[in-house]
Formats: C-alpha cells, sequence, structure tokens
C-alpha cells in the first residue's frame, strides 16, 4: 500500500515539473513575438518631423491640409490657417527676420523660391535647412507639394493634398473646347496678356482650352522675348488677328481700381467692340478671392469655376 502510494506521489511530482517546463516555453515564445513586434511597429513609424517655419502663406495653407505642426509662421495680413493664427510670427514673406527665425528654434525654413535669393545665404550661415515652393502655376505648385511630402517623409499627406486639389478634373475629363481665351491681368496702372506660363494661364492650359497669347507668341518671336513672367504687353491688334471667343479678366491690388482700369480700357478704344468674345458678351471677372496671380490651396475651386465658365456647365 505504501509502496503505491510512493508511485503515485512520484507521478504527481512529474506531471507538475512538466507543466512548469511547458510554462516556461510558452512564455519565452510570448516574449519574443512581443519583441518582433515591437521591431515591425518601430520600422513603420513616421520619422520624426524638424521644426518647422513657413514664409508663405500658400504653403502653410498646405501644411495645414498635411496636419503639421510648425513653430513659426509669416506676419501677413492674408488669412492663414487657424491652426497657425497663435504660432509666433518670423516676418514678411519676402523678408522674415533671422532673429525671429532662431529664437523658435527653426530647422527647416519654407519659403517662395521667389525670395530664395534673399532667403538662401543667410539659413546657410545660420544651419537652417531650407525649401523653396514654386507657386507660379498649377504644375510648379503640384510639383512642389510633392517634393514638401518626400523632404519631410509625409509622402502619402502630400498626395492626398494634391489629389483633393485634382478633384474637380475628374468632371471635364471627357469634355473637349475649340474655344480661344484671352486672359486680361491688370492693375490700377497697366494690363497685360496672361500666357500658360502665369498661374491663370496655366489652369485654362490644364482644363484644354487655347490661350489666344501662346498663339501670339507662335506667330511673333519677339513676343516670346518681351513676356515677362508669364505675361505680354497688351495689343489690340494681335487680339483682334486672333478673335478669342471669351475673354477672361482678373485684376490685382487694388481690386476696385482695377476693375475701373478694365472699363477704362474697354470703352475708350471702339476696336474692342470687333472681338467677338465682345458682341457676344463672353466676358468673366475673376473673383480675386478665389484668383490671384500665384498658386494657393484655392486651386482646386479656381479650375473648378473656370471649368464651369468654359465648359458651361452651370
Amino acid at each position: 500500500m505504501k509502496f503505491k502510494k510512493i508511485i503515485l506521489s512520484l507521478a504527481l511530482i512529474g506531471t507538475l515539473l512538466v507543466g512548469c517546463g511547458s510554462n516556461g516555453e510558452n512564455t519565452t515564445s510570448s516574449t519574443e513575438a512581443s519583441t518582433e513586434n515591437k521591431v515591425e511597429d518601430n520600422e513603420t513609424e513616421e520619422k520624426p518631423l524638424p521644426k518647422i517655419s513657413v514664409a508663405s502663406v500658400a504653403m502653410s495653407q498646405v501644411l495645414d491640409a498635411m496636419n503639421i505642426d510648425i513653430v513659426g509662421r509669416p506676419t501677413t495680413k492674408l488669412p492663414l490657417p487657424k491652426k497657425y493664427e497663435n504660432i509666433a510670427e518670423i516676418g514678411s514673406s519676402h523678408s522674415p527676420d533671422f532673429e525671429k527665425i532662431l529664437a523658435v528654434e527653426t530647422e527647416l525654413l519654407i519659403g517662395d523660391v521667389m525670395f530664395k535669393d534673399k532667403l538662401e545665404k543667410p539659413a546657410e550661415e545660420y544651419k537652417i535647412d531650407t525649401f523653396f515652393a514654386n507657386t507660379s502655376t498649377y504644375h510648379t505648385f503640384t510639383d512642389s507639394i510633392k517634393s514638401l511630402g518626400e523632404k519631410i517623409s509625409r509622402e502619402e499627406e502630400a498626395n492626398t493634398v494634391i489629389e483633393t486639389i485634382n478633384a474637380p478634373l475628374e468632371k471635364y475629363k471627357d469634355m473637349t473646347t475649340d474655344k480661344k481665351i484671352a486672359i486680361i491681368f491688370g492693375t490700377s496702372e497697366s494690363n497685360m496678356l496672361a500666357t500658360k506660363d502665369s498661374y491663370i494661364g496655366s489652369l485654362v492650359e490644364v482644363l484644354g482650352a487655347k490661350n489666344i497669347a501662346n498663339e501670339i507668341i507662335e506667330k511673333n518671336p519677339n513676343a516670346l522675348e518681351q513676356a515677362k513672367n508669364g505675361y505680354l504687353n497688351l495689343n489690340i491688334e494681335q487680339i483682334l488677328e486672333n478673335q478669342p471667343n471669351m475673354i477672361l479678366r482678373f485684376g490685382h491690388g487694388n481690386i476696385e481700381e482695377a476693375n475701373k482700369s478694365f472699363e477704362k480700357l474697354f470703352s475708350e478704344n471702339p476696336a474692342w467692340k470687333n472681338l467677338d468674345a465682345v458682341k457676344n458678351n463672353a466676358i468673366y471677372d475673376l473673383d480675386s478671392s478665389i484668383f490671384g496671380v500665384s498658386a494657393n490651396l484655392k486651386m482646386g475651386e479656381a479650375l473648378e469655376t473656370l471649368g464651369d465658365i468654359i465648359y458651361e456647365t452651370k
């Protein structure tokens, strides 16, 4: 009887030992799996962002759409994203204050390529990285957004912004037009003809319409040399020769004075009455709150507004 009890006790002890060994193996496996998961998680983590100051209203809009935090924003009377209203100001877009830029410990300064010559050298001296966006046309702006996403390792966010801008183009993808358009840019002092190398000229091109400024340049090689920053001197004879079906007008600066300048231009010279666009009352004054001389995040709205005018979808 005692012998049987001893055998039974030994069997129970063996079972307990086996159970303990089994639990130890499972614990080790769980630890290894947990470590592997942590490694995988670390590999997919986003890279930390540098401390960013932005000296461009257009690019502040882009950064806001990408949900990027910044430490410095431009001093401007133009509206900025609400998220950045209480961020430290660093000075104007064309001449930011590097003392203020340094005070917020800026690691990356984002500005407009127009002011690259002013900003690049001092930024290098203070060992601040830079990125300069080109807002002159549709293509340069969307390319700049993509490049910024690559630079700060936020490609997905940048692509989403570009997709949002391009969304209205889906509406017109199967539409075509033979309309010829004259795009007149005006201030209180002068009027010019916008080419495809201007911001609004590039939008017209993306939408598939013809810009008579391009035809004028093709027929008059000297006109290309005269073109400055995407604009030609206004010549009514050249416009008459190329007969636009539609005229787009947009002002800059003091819009009220620019509009008065347009009316004066059209009323003082009777030659304008010989244009098909004038005869058919196909003259459109573009909203200055949507259209400007350079690209910004309202470009999607601008594309849809122009598309509706060109294709008469409204």
